[in-house]
């Protein structure tokens, strides 16, 4: 009886020590900021963040309500690169119209490559401009 007291001593002590053989997971990070078209904040619309290659991060998703969104670190993304896709809902696209009647509407959808920072929280702005704009930018 002793000898088998003494095996689930250590059996256990060594249990507890190494623990279960369960892996951690990376940290999420709380992640916020602003979904622009033009000089305009989008209404009403969806982030996708999709890890890329060498990142095991889950997909983390979101909607944009007012222009804005926000993941906190229960649903945010972990650290690591990712295409964000970024989803206009159909009624936001008369709200954010140019003034210029003869331009051309934003996108329904469109992708940007990004790098979540391995801390507690980041800012991120995701600002589509059409080509005439981002021509004109680029002049001196």
């Amino acid at each position: 009886m002793r000898l088998l007291a003494g095996f689930c001593f250590w059996g256990l002590t060594i249990v507890s020590l190494t623990g279960c053989g369960a892996k951690s997971e990376p940290r999420r990070v709380a992640v916020h900021g602003s979904v622009i078209v033009g000089d305009k904040l989008v209404p009403e619309a969806t982030v996708r963040f999709l890890p890329e290659a060498g990142n095991a991060g889950p997909v983390a998703m979101t909607n944009v309500v007012g222009g804005l969104y926000n993941f906190t670190k229960l649903d945010g993304p972990y650290p690591g690169k990712y295409k964000v896709s970024v989803n206009l809902e159909f009624s936001s696209l008369s709200k954010t119209a140019s003034d210029d009647p003869n331009a051309p509407p934003p996108p329904m959808q469109w992708e940007q490559e990004i790098t979540i920072p391995d801390q507690e929280s980041a800012t991120h702005h995701f600002l589509w401009k059409s080509p005439e704009e981002q021509t004109a930018e680029s002049k001196p």
